[in-house]
């Protein structure tokens, strides 16, 4: 029995979401406003994660754009056990909708945990943000770094 339900449960994880369509052709792309995409940038992360990607991977080009024109500088440093600023939030969805992480230089000096989580590059160069995933905290990259990748979204 156990070696059949197995199988069921294969069956059902692998079947096409074209397997509904009585035509034949494929689903038109289901269009999200730009309302609905500035919503969800603002609610972040209040809204399910889950549900916000999908709604951003239904229109990829407007949500990289209305994400990356919200993007904004943020303190500097950690933001310890969930305490994520707008900003990483934003990040976040930008890296997983374009799967880019731009990287910029500061001439910050950056110290103790600081330094060692934010991981200077051979380039000199650091990201928006890292987490520390054991303890859901932010590392949170100087000003001056955070404006340059913020820049470098934007040319993009």
């Amino acid at each position: 029995m156990k070696g059949t339900s197995g199988i069921v449960l294969l069956t059902l994880v692998f079947v096409s979401p074209r397997a509904n369509e009585s035509d034949g052709q494929t689903r038109q792309k289901e269009v999200v406003s730009d309302t609905e995409i500035g919503d969800a940038i603002r609610t972040l992360p209040t809204q399910s994660w889950d549900r916000s990607l999908e709604l951003f991977y239904r229109n990829p080009e407007e949500a990289t754009k209305a994400v990356i024109a919200e993007l904004r500088p943020t303190k500097r440093g950690r933001y310890p056990g969930g305490a994520h600023p707008q900003a990483v939030w934003i990040v976040r969805v930008l890296r997983s909708v374009t799967g880019l992480d731009f990287t910029a230089s500061t001439r910050a000096r950056l110290r103790g945990d600081e330094a060692h989580f934010l991981r200077v590059s051979a380039q000199g160069e650091v990201e928006f943000f890292v987490t520390w995933t054991l303890r859901d905290s932010d590392w949170v990259a100087p000003k001056d770094a955070q404006v340059a990748v913020i820049k470098k979204s934007q040319e993009w």
